[in-house]
């Protein structure tokens, strides 16, 4: 799987709250940082967005470009949405950075997942 088809999965999965996906798509290493300046684990992003505390209404990724980075990909673009964020509803633009690196399922397979993520403040 490229990382760009990876991209669309996280992307539909954050759309729905679909958390068996995003479990998936996300290593347990992750470090996930919004453009807030928030920090989030796979852990507690994956409890914000089970509990219902950050919800995508809508999310659109543009201008992506993947980028070689050794055995994973890059993958860099623009983001809006309109999220919920502890109750309050909320529009983000930002600039982001993934790190997609292969990593073994519990199945054997090796599968891209989402190592890293950075936003920045930004228009979108």
């Amino acid at each position: 799987m490229s990382a760009l088809i990876a991209e669309e999965q996280r992307r539909q999965a954050m759309l729905s709250g679909d958390i068996a996906v995003l479990e998936a798509l996300l290593s347990d290493g992750l470090v996930y940082v919004h453009s807030t300046g928030g920090r989030d684990t796979k852990t507690t992003y994956l409890d914000k967005m089970a509990s219902g505390s950050l919800k995508y209404l809508t999310l659109c990724f543009e201008d992506l470009q993947v980028h070689t980075a050794g055995p994973g990909e890059m993958v860099t673009g623009r983001m809006s949405a309109e999220v919920i964020i502890g109750g309050q509803s909320k529009a983000v633009r930002s600039l982001f950075l993934t790190v997609w690196m292969p990593e073994l399922g519990a199945d054997g397979q090796q599968r891209l997942r989402m190592l890293a993520y950075q936003g920045t403040s930004g228009p979108a």
